[in-house]
């Protein structure tokens, strides 16, 4: 039975509602509507509210396209907060927030399309389960939060989405107590675009000390654009809408409909190029984002991190390799290579390459050789979990996808339900459904005691034992029907790609 409670906080009094899973409060807002004067501004702090606020019902999701214009808004800068039943048994419970992915122009915290009413990012199970409280975040997409306009004017700011995230940290920090969180114990956690905003923020020096750890998913951490990349971009972006960069102003009387929809014909002309990266990324502009966090030492960070990725990143994939040939294909995977280093690179994988050759070695490049280095430069000064994910039902082999990105997503939060009406887990259901909670503990554990083999009140598990990566012992955690801890299943492409840092910055840069 779900009953209603109005709870006091620092901003006004808020109305939630109560199971037996314990409470939500949705749609929350974190910072003021982005729109009018605020449209293409950094987000400006909410202010209070005088009646009650209603948190019952899920947030819209930022402007971006695809999307239903009746569940996508501009004033999109809104939290869910998922509270455990047992919040009066432990006190000041610690805190997850996540960050979608969608290649920074789809998704939103709800997680909504094609996953029912209440949304692949429904996180009540997650945190009655792992008795801490999660916060799911809404941040702007596209052009709207990360297309680099602020080269041409002063009346644009750059990073937009990456500092909504930011502002959501600054938030739960000063009014998560009111619903029973600690912000002592913050642990920041996304996957795919999500997991690389996580990454910048352990690189944004006023987010440092906004939570202490972090949780990775499959993060894309090769999108993101130099000042000069990001500013080719954009001017391509303005000429589809038919304006020069002395125009800029104008961009702000283009309906958001048509404004998004050129993201499509972008995709094309980023992908002529390159493979592998997204078409509207966060730029390392050297003054909010100093620099590539696939290239950071993250020295004296302080932070446990647990990181992985999905065994068949880039199987998903496939179909936009399939539409060019071999060759050509290699050359946009790797667009500042040259020909023999491509060649050398596509005969240790295969001498009679398929299209899947050709997406593994981008899912290496873009997901697994990233996570490599990133976990080799933090295990140096902070404890680091490093996994896999290779699991993958019956039906997601026969399509071809195997393990692939978002894989996981669903077991995760729990919700296996079909997807564009494919019953993909027919046949699989119990064992991704044991799967899932299994790695539920892991990463609830982790956020209690930035271990993930103990948890509450540092109870020990009865997992597998997953031992700390270090570059001396380079342990895994791989999961599937049956987990199990394994060493050095990547040495082999640290030997392809020995001494590669960046793939999408010429000349390393």
């Amino acid at each position: 039975m779900i009953k209603e409670l109005v709870i006091k906080t620092p901003l006004g009094d808020v109305k939630g509602k109560f199971s037996s899973y314990g409470g939500m409060f949705l749609g929350v807002p974190y910072a003021e509507k982005p729109i009018g004067n605020l449209q293409f501004k950094a987000p400006v702090k909410k202010n209070s509210w005088p009646d009650v606020l209603d948190c019952t019902h899920l947030p819209k999701d930022p402007i971006q396209h695809p999307m239903n214009p009746l569940t996508c808004s501009e004033d999109c800068l809104y939290l869910n907060i998922y509270i455990p039943s047992s919040v009066l048994t432990y006190g000041a419970l610690p805190v997850m927030v996540w960050l979608y992915g969608g290649s920074y122009v789809h998704g939103g915290c709800s997680g909504s399309f094609k996953h029912g009413k209440d949304g692949l990012y429904d996180a009540r199970k997650l945190a009655d389960e792992g008795n801490c409280i999660v916060v799911t975040v809404n941040y702007r997409l596209g052009a709207y939060g990360f297309l680099y306009l602020s080269e041409f004017s002063s009346d644009f700011e750059s990073n937009l989405g990456l500092k909504d995230c930011e502002m959501a940290l600054r938030w739960i920090k000063e009014n998560i107590s009111s619903y029973g969180g600690n912000p002592d114990n913050v642990t920041l956690w996304g996957q795919s675009a999500g997991g690389a905003l996580t990454m910048a923020m352990m690189c944004v020096e006023s987010a440092k000390d906004l939570f202490h750890k972090a949780i990775v998913q499959s993060a894309c951490m090769e999108s993101f654009y130099s000042k000069e990349e990001a500013k080719a971009v954009a001017t391509e972006f303005l000429a589809r809408l038919n304006l020069t960069p002395d125009q800029v102003e104008l961009i702000k009387t283009v309906d958001y409909m048509k404004l998004t929809r050129q993201i499509d014909g972008m995709d094309d002309f980023v992908r002529k190029t390159k493979f592998g990266i997204c078409t509207i990324n966060p730029v390392v502009d050297g003054e909010y984002l100093r620099e590539f966090p696939s290239l950071s030492k993250f020295e004296e960070l302080g932070k446990p991190l647990l990181i992985g990725s999905n065994k068949d990143e880039a199987h998903v994939f496939a179909r936009v390799m399939k539409k060019v040939d071999g060759k050509e294909c290699l050359k946009r995977i790797f667009p500042y290579k040259s020909e023999d280093y491509r060649n050398r690179v596509l005969e240790r994988h295969s001498s009679k390459p398929k299209v899947v050759d050709y997406c593994d070695i981008a899912g290496e490049i873009m997901y697994h050789i990233p996570k490599i280095r990133v976990a080799k430069a933090m295990s140096k000064q902070n404890p680091v979990y490093v996994y896999r994910f290779d699991y993958a039902p019956w039906l997601f082999r026969l399509m071809g996808y195997d393990a692939c990105h978002v894989a996981e997503m669903p077991l995760l939060f729990d919700n296996m339900h079909p997807w564009f009406s494919m019953p993909l887990y027919f046949g699989d259901s119990s064992n991704a459904s044991n799967i899932g909670k299994r790695m539920r503990r892991y990463w609830t554990n982790f956020v209690w005691t930035s271990n993930p083999n103990v948890g509450v009140k540092n109870e020990i598990s009865d997992l597998v034992e997953w031992l700390p990566y270090t570059e001396e012992k380079r342990n895994y955690m791989v999961f599937n029907k049956i987990d199990e801890a394994q060493v050095g299943i990547d040495d082999m492409l640290e030997q392809i790609f020995e001494n590669e840092t960046h793939f999408f910055v010429p000349n390393n840069q």
